[in-house]
């Protein structure tokens, strides 16, 4: 009878021991609050201690955490980010980098038929726009997965012809598949000096070689061609959607940006950071467009 006892004593305590372990997981009726328009939205921002979504448009579930920090500022809504960059000032003088039919290397095919000109300030002489400007959000606080979508789908193709890089400014987020491509009949190699997605490809005359960028970046980085040394280009990566390059007028549009206050940096590649580093304020506004123009003093453009 007391051994009885005791064994139906433990058998009691260790049911116990196991219901109070941490076996409960998140309650089912606890509240997603999800941002419309979309139907979920993963945030950005959140420590590793935090769930993650297991794909762009899972909702994630409530952690029962004390230690994991607060999920980013929820989007009431989202809208559209444009504007323009202009010069303030004349624009420099583009130098020269290979007379037409002498480039130092290759001539036969480097400013063959016309002379290469340095893209680092292209001025609209009309509208004083700038073209090749970046502008982003580094930290937005959440995230549309169709702007997700929408910078994922088009292919991605960086261009080597007449000794040129093209695009010379390019903006995209981890996770895509550039196609390093050589349309000229002599061998380049790009040599790319960012900080987490360093590699240095020989690609053939010709030819067309593939690489992951998986890794976000602070800043842009320089990408350059030792054979032909003149040749210098600029990527931006990020974690997010929320980028784009001016055009050859200066514009610049982000769309399905989050609604609310956002960091938005503006960086060229000889005034740097035309904004702090760490992004000036933008409010905006959900279900609309937002305007905000900046403006390049070109007394602060480096000598190149």
């Amino acid at each position: 009878m007391t051994v009885s006892w005791i064994r139906n004593a433990a058998l009691s305590g260790l049911l116990v021991a196991v219901a109070g372990c941490g076996g409960k997981g998140p309650e089912t009726g606890e509240a997603v609050v999800v941002p419309e328009p979309n139907a979920s939205v993963p945030t950005v921002g959140t420590s590793a201690t935090a769930p993650a979504a297991t794909s762009p448009g899972a909702a994630t579930p409530a952690s029962t955490s004390t230690s994991a920090p607060a999920a980013a500022t929820k989007a009431e809504g989202w809208g559209t980010f444009k504007g323009k960059i202009t010069l303030k000032g004349d624009a420099p003088k583009p130098k020269v980098l290979a007379e037409k039919g002498k480039a130092d290397k290759d001539p036969t095919v480097c400013a063959k038929e016309t002379p290469i000109v340095s893209e680092r300030v292209v001025v609209d002489e009309a509208t004083k726009g700038v073209k090749n400007v970046l502008v982003y959000i580094p930290k937005p606080t959440a995230v549309n997965p169709e702007a997700v979508s929408a910078v994922s789908a088009p292919q991605i193709v960086f261009d080597q012809e007449n000794c040129v890089f093209k695009p010379h400014v390019l903006a995209l987020m981890k996770g895509a598949k550039v196609d390093l491509k050589n349309s000229d009949p002599v061998s380049h190699n790009i040599n790319s000096r960012l900080k987490n997605n360093g590699f240095n490809q020989i690609v053939p005359a010709s030819q067309e070689l593939h690489q992951a960028i998986d890794n976000p970046e602070r800043s842009p980085g320089e990408l350059t061609c030792d054979i032909h040394p003149w040749m210098r280009a600029y990527w931006l990566v990020l974690d997010n959607p929320y980028f784009a390059v001016t055009d050859d007028k200066g514009n610049y549009e982000i769309k399905n940006a989050p609604a609310g206050t956002q960091k938005v940096v503006v960086w060229q590649e000889a005034a740097g950071f035309v904004t702090p580093q760490s992004g000036e304020g933008v409010d905006v506004k959900a279900g609309a467009e937002t305007s905000k123009d900046f403006t390049i003093d070109s007394g602060k453009l480096k000598p190149e």
